[in-house]
């Protein structure tokens, strides 16, 4: 299969679990490097599809259902607003099974109370989604903020499906001539059958070959 046609995610695997406990950390470590990092934006770095569908502990095909947000105490930081979405699952990539999942986020508006974090991922009902998540305790989370969130756009007038991420507050810290730079998320759709199929037989067992140096994130066509 033609790997061109895939998404080039933006995260390393050993990083992830640290920024998605902490974002702020890690656009705190890498701030003096941000030159080009737009405002807002929580940064991360490199790492292709294939080793987040390998980490992923879920993934689902799917539609949000509702999504709403509540206090929840933690003993070290009091109450926190997060937000908890539940998805009906028309297919599961990989997973135990079940009718619905439920996505639990640090962030939202509860009581009074809001909590904001630039990149995490947002739902809302009706939205179709393919959704590679991660346990954190008794809980699902999306992996790597709004990485593990694609949406799914379907095509008008003969067009072919699509997916598709919001990565308006993230920015990706790459090594480019010897020195880390950060700029901007963006990439454009792809095709939701490649994508998917490519998906499944990673959850397989399948192990692409090495492509060499890997190209700026999004889609090449």
């Amino acid at each position: 299969m033609d790997r061109r046609l895939l998404f080039r995610v933006t995260m390393t695997a050993h990083a992830s679990r640290a920024a998605l406990a902490a974002p702020w950390l890690t656009l705190a470590l890498l701030a003096p490097l941000a030159f080009a990092a737009p405002a807002r934006a929580t940064v991360l770095v490199d790492v292709p599809l294939e080793d987040m569908a390998r980490d992923a502990d879920v993934i689902v095909v799917g539609t949000v259902v509702r999504s709403e947000a509540r206090l929840v105490l933690d003993p070290a930081r009091g109450a926190d607003p997060h937000t908890f979405t539940t998805v009906q699952v028309h297919e599961w990539i990989v997973g135990p099974g079940g009718r619905e999942v439920v996505v639990e986020e640090l962030g939202g508006e509860a009581m009074g109370q809001g909590l904001a974090i630039a990149g995490t991922a947002e739902y809302a009902p009706g939205q179709e989604v393919v959704l590679f998540l991660e346990r954190a305790g008794s809980s699902l989370r999306t992996y790597g903020m709004a990485l593990g969130r694609f949406e799914i756009r379907r095509g008008v007038g003969g067009a072919p499906d699509a997916v598709t991420r919001d990565l308006s507050d993230v920015a990706f810290a790459r090594w480019r001539r010897g020195r880390m730079e950060v700029g901007p998320g963006g990439e454009p759709p792809a095709s939701l059958e490649v994508f998917l199929a490519y998906v499944r037989q990673i959850a397989r067992g399948y192990h692409p070959a090495p492509t060499g140096p890997r190209g700026p994130t999004g889609v090449a066509q």
